[in-house]
């Protein structure tokens, strides 16, 4: 399956009533201050909702499709070989069904029984995955200073998550459930110091090749943190609104269609590493992947921020990691490191998501921000090691 194929049958899914199709947001956005957007919401939550996450004053029920870059998984695609295969530098987050925040908390159970079935229909019938080699997580319940590791000392005792049972009324047995008693599947968020609703969390891990791969989740948030006069969270009540959400990644959903051992073997990545290797006098697969990747997140970035000087210090130090890698590695693969090289890589990667079509508008700044870099951290390359790939 195409990424074009998958994205309109996203489109295509039913969404809750009310749905607003809404433009991503910049991975740049105050929802993520210091580093760049690592989730789906929070950006919009925040502009909304007049800087906050915790009061809703009118229904705010939205569908996009949002780039996210995680870059503490930058580590892993650089130097673990064994994990490598399903990471990316900049991967696509989509909504199934509507990302629903509703005034009522009476509305609750509309709300997550319409986001388990649209998920549920999206993956067994519109894309046909096999229903026997799903996984879906759950929250086992217990105490919350237990759950949570220790993070939140509060001597209160969580219920078991009753949503559960909604995936094994579609049709999903209990031995393809796994109780979970940490925070993958409690959602004990306090995001960046701003308090935010606590709940539950399904995550949808599939078979592939033998390996679990999550591909899915499906998130509640039910729970008002209680503060003390130090902010210190100490209690939960119920919260008076409702949060409900299914999403997918894109790309893991399109390594398992298609049968992939990579997940850079999707059809808008393939072409960025096939340009790489055709340059590349020396022959290395994984440097050649790690170099696509560092470029994928260089565009991403600067495409949406405009410039270096522009980003603040952490993101500054951040996006350093993949500019060091880039410069590095196409010099371990005997590239030559040309203007008309960054260019011809830019306009594939832009050339390959037509979708955003801001990345086409960016490429000549993209092309001059890496120019400078290039300068701008050299002595941060001629240290032994740094930006490449780890040798094993």
């Amino acid at each position: 399956m195409k990424n074009l194929e998958l994205r309109k049958l996203i489109s295509e899914t039913e969404k809750y009533p009310g749905t607003k199709q809404i433009p991503p947001a910049s991975v740049c956005n105050k929802g993520f201050p210091g580093t760049f957007n690592l989730s789906f919401i929070e950006s919009e939550w925040l502009k909304e909702f007049h800087s906050q996450y915790l009061e809703y004053d009118h229904d705010y029920i939205i569908s996009k499709i949002q780039p996210c870059i995680r870059h503490q998984d930058w580590e892993i695609i650089k130097s673990d070989t064994t994990n490598r295969f399903r990471y990316l530098g900049v991967f696509d987050m989509a909504d199934i069904g509507g990302v629903i925040n509703l005034v009522d908390n009476n509305q609750t159970e509309k709300a997550v029984s319409f986001s388990v079935q649209n998920l549920h229909k999206f993956l067994t019938q519109t894309i046909q995955l096999v229903p026997d080699r799903l996984r879906i997580t759950y929250c086992i319940g217990g105490r919350i200073d237990h759950l949570t590791k220790g993070k939140y000392s509060i001597d209160k005792e969580l219920p078991q998550d009753v949503f559960i049972e909604r995936w094994c009324d579609l049709g999903i047995k209990e031995s393809q459930l796994i109780a979970d008693d940490s925070r993958d599947t409690l959602l004990a968020l306090n995001i960046f110091g701003n308090p935010t609703p606590w709940g539950y969390r399904n995550e949808i891990l599939y078979e592939h090749k033998g390996k679990m791969i999550d591909v899915a989740t499906f998130e509640y948030l039910f729970y008002r943190p209680i503060f003390d006069e130090g902010d210190k969270i100490v209690d939960l009540k119920k919260w008076e609104h409702c949060f409900s959400v299914s999403a997918v990644g894109i790309e893991r959903l399109l390594m398992v269609i298609n049968g992939s051992t990579q997940i850079t073997d999707c059809d808008h990545i393939k072409p960025i590493k096939d340009l790489v290797l055709e340059k590349a006098i020396k022959q290395d697969e994984e440097k050649t992947i790690v170099l696509t990747e560092a470029a994928r997140s260089i565009h991403r970035i600067l495409s949406d921020c405009g410039s270096y000087e522009k980003l603040s210090k952490h993101r500054k130090q951040k996006i350093r990691d993949y500019f060091n890698s880039l410069f590095s590695l196409v010099g371990e693969l005997e590239i030559e490191k040309s203007k008309t090289f960054f260019k011809n890589i830019f306009l594939k990667i832009a050339e390959t998501q037509p979708y955003y079509p801001e990345l086409m508008k960016s490429v000549d700044l993209v092309v001059r921000e890496v120019l400078k870099a290039d300068e701008r951290f050299k002595y941060d390359r001629s240290r032994k090691g740094i930006g490449g790939v780890a040798q094993q």
